[in-house]
């Protein structure tokens, strides 16, 4: 159902975001690609669904190539973002239709399939609310349903549960597996909880900057990781001399580091945890904290890429999608080297060595700077003056008049220097 060959992205700035990328995603299949904020996720989600070209390579969705047939792919599957999709000023039922009038469906589908979607995900009682008033596990699955209403067999989540309580990660979780097991949905879900990824997937692909470093089930990427995992935090400078007399045990099948903690992996952790302390305080090796446990998808991912596997919160915040255009607008950040919205937005053009974070396009930059025709002034905190800069408050004041607004609005508005 979804297939790539060496996908590549390469941003303009330079920064790899994908690394020949080779992945296949069975029909009727969870596929968890797993990896931290950063890792490439997004990118190659974007790819498979159309919404970026692949700097090299090629991806098959359905059948279809999504270069050269992206119509027919978009038609074949549903996508869910991490930023919701829906219109907060419409009711459940209104974002549904609007849905299924943009596939072109016929009146008659479209009513059928609201109420079986509708139905479906326990929204009927409120599907004439406005959105504005769901709480965040009703949008969440408003989202999904919206994605849903042509039936499409294949299912693009990105991080579908950022933002929410574990009750209704828990309960959206029960809504995955329901459209994967009885609608026979092909999903590919993306996300960087560890948890996430190992309860819901049936083949899980680790991505770390980039690259894919293994693809296989839960189950036997834990157990690729052979006995029991004793995490030991020591104290600074003591990591090498512990190393140098851990592998000198023959209880110690495996070592693994990150920083000042070591990870030592036995075949059986509560028996060989007494003489492993024993060994290490007769060497003066002072241990700060010991924990045990059963190999976990945290322990193969620090396996194959050196690094263990930080969870956290994703920058994403579950605001609604008009939030972040009354947090002061657009304007270059300090410095002159990066479009930003104020307090709000992910999207960024920017220089990322590391692969931090995602990176805006060159084609989305330039649409930016079209609707950021406001020019600001660093140096004098992008206030606005009409009586010092008259120049630059004309353009501003015609920009105003354009979208219908009077000059007394304007002036009301840019009286006092206020900040743009």
């Amino acid at each position: 159902m979804i297939r790539t060959e060496k996908l590549s992205k390469i941003y303009s700035s330079g920064v790899k975001a994908l690394a020949n990328l080779c992945i296949h995603v069975e029909e009727g299949e969870i596929f968890g690609f797993l990896g931290p904020n950063g890792a490439g996720k997004s990118t190659a989600i974007k790819i498979l669904t159309t919404l970026s070209r692949p700097t090299s390579g090629m991806a098959w969705i359905g059948g279809y190539n999504v270069v050269t047939e992206p119509n027919k792919v978009r038609c074949s599957i549903g996508y869910v973002s991490q930023e919701t999709g829906v219109d907060y000023f419409l009711s459940g039922r209104e974002n549904l239709v609007l849905q299924g009038r943009l596939y072109r469906m016929d009146s008659k589908s479209i009513h059928h399939r609201v109420e079986e979607l509708l139905e479906l995900f326990d929204l009927r009682e409120n599907a004439d609310g406005l959105v504005s008033t769901y709480s965040g596990g009703m949008k969440r699955k408003l989202d999904i349903a919206t994605a849903l209403i042509h039936n499409p067999k294949i299912l693009f989540l990105d991080e579908p549960t950022i933002g929410l309580d574990p009750h209704s990660r828990s309960s959206l979780w029960n809504y995955i597996r329901m459209l994967n097991k009885d609608m026979r949905v092909t999903l590919f879900l993306t996300t960087h909880y560890l948890d996430e990824a190992d309860k819901l997937s049936h083949r899980i692909g680790i991505l770390h900057k980039g690259s894919i470093k293994v693809v296989d089930t839960p189950e036997a990427l834990k157990d690729s990781i052979k006995g029991d995992s004793i995490n030991l935090s020591l104290s600074e400078g003591a990591k090498e001399k512990a190393i140098t007399v851990l592998k000198g045990s023959s209880m110690v099948k495996d070592i693994l580091c990150e920083n000042e903690h070591v990870r030592v992996y036995v075949n059986n952790g509560s028996e060989a945890i007494p003489g492993l302390m024993k060994l290490l305080n007769q060497q003066g090796v002072d241990i700060l904290s010991l924990t045990i446990s059963r190999p976990s998808l945290d322990d193969v991912y620090l396996k194959h890429s050196g690094v263990s596997f930080k969870e956290g919160e994703s920058g994403a915040e579950a605001n609604p999608w008009w939030a972040k255009w009354q947090k002061g607008g657009w304007g270059k950040k300090k410095g002159g080297e990066e479009w930003n919205q104020e307090g709000g937005s992910e999207l960024e053009a920017s220089k990322d060595p590391e692969g931090k974070g995602e990176e805006v396009e060159e084609g989305d930059q330039e649409e930016w700077k079209k609707w950021a025709s406001c020019p600001t002034d660093d140096k004098q905190e992008n206030t606005w003056n009409k009586d010092e800069n008259k120049d630059e408050n004309k353009g501003q004041e015609e920009a105003w008049k354009k979208w219908g607004g009077s000059t007394a609005d304007w002036e009301k508005w840019g009286k006092g220097g206020g900040k743009s």
